[in-house]
């Protein structure tokens, strides 16, 4: 865990090129995760953003389970999914390069990108995934051995069975992130 953001060769003192919030190290630092403490939390504080460095890199460090880091994860997918999964990606690379597709532009960088982008989407926002990207959700489901759909449908029927009281100071249903009273109130 670094205090900050960092270069391309570890460094974090004042000076130089900082851009980087996250990285599976190579070499020396094979499979190690090294992360920005400040994004990270900010990944975590606000969790319906599609944005976490944290679960990002966690994402390269199952991808690089088959040794390579290719989008293609050495778990959750057998021989017969590899296929029909690039053809997906290609597809979903396609429609956002289009621009019809709420998929993180950073996809587009390659399909290891693509995958950890893919990831932050699944574990922040499973049902705006499920919905806009079905077969999306059921690929990455499988690579995570995850039953999102399930846990989604169970939250669903607990929100309904109970009425939820509403305060000024709650955070908005809408999932902006805003308080209530500075979001949706006013539009009531």
């Amino acid at each position: 865990m670094y205090p900050g953001r960092f270069g391309e060769n570890f460094n974090f003192d004042a000076g130089g090129d900082r851009n980087t919030l996250g990285m599976v190290g190579t070499g020396a630092l094979n499979r190690i995760m090294i992360l920005s403490k400040p994004d990270l939390l900010q990944g975590f504080r606000n969790p319906s953003d599609k944005r976490n460095v944290g679960l990002h890199e966690f994402a390269h460090l199952v991808d690089k389970s088959d040794g390579v880091i290719d989008g293609i994860p050495g778990v959750g997918l057998d021989r017969q999914a590899i296929g029909p999964w690039v053809e997906l990606i290609r597809r979903k690379m396609a429609e956002i390069e289009a621009g019809e597709s709420d998929l993180n532009r950073y996809a587009l960088t390659n399909e290891a990108e693509f995958f950890a982008v893919a990831t932050e989407y699944l574990f922040e926002r499973p049902d705006q995934m499920q919905r806009k990207h079905p077969e999306l959700f059921v690929f990455m489901q499988k690579v995570f051995q995850q039953d999102l759909a399930g846990q989604l449908g169970a939250l669903s029927r607990e929100r309904l069975s109970r009425p939820r009281k509403l305060g000024r100071n709650s955070p908005c249903p809408c999932g902006s992130g805003k308080k209530y009273k500075k979001c949706c109130l006013d539009a009531d």
